[in-house]
């Protein structure tokens, strides 16, 4: 009879450490796509930062060198920035549902 007892609390145990293990990476995920959205936003206020940028230059200022321009090359280089954090939360995220089949 305690046979069939601890076969029971060791199976309850080990489904609450699996229960804790998916409520962990859903919590991670759930940020991951909150952070992924964040700068997704922040991208296009970037890409329309620049185009106001380049709009001006070009067309109110009339300067043809808008390409050297330090605002502008300081907004495309922020973009990048964001782009590449953009892929890095992105692997993240895909990382962790890959974890998850590895350990099986």
């Amino acid at each position: 009879m305690t046979n069939i007892w601890d076969d029971l609390v060791k199976w309850i145990d080990d489904a609450s450490k699996v229960v804790g293990k998916e409520a962990g990476d859903l919590t991670q995920k759930g940020t991951l796509k909150m952070e992924i959205f964040d700068l997704r936003r922040k991208l296009r206020d970037g890409y329309t930062e620049l185009g106001k940028q380049i709009y001006d230059a070009v067309y109110t200022k009339k300067k043809e060198d808008w390409k050297n321009l330090k605002t502008i090359k300081s907004t495309a280089q922020r973009i990048k920035t964001i782009q590449r954090n953009i892929s890095k939360k992105t692997a993240e995220y895909t990382k962790i549902g890959k974890k998850k089949n590895l350990q099986k």
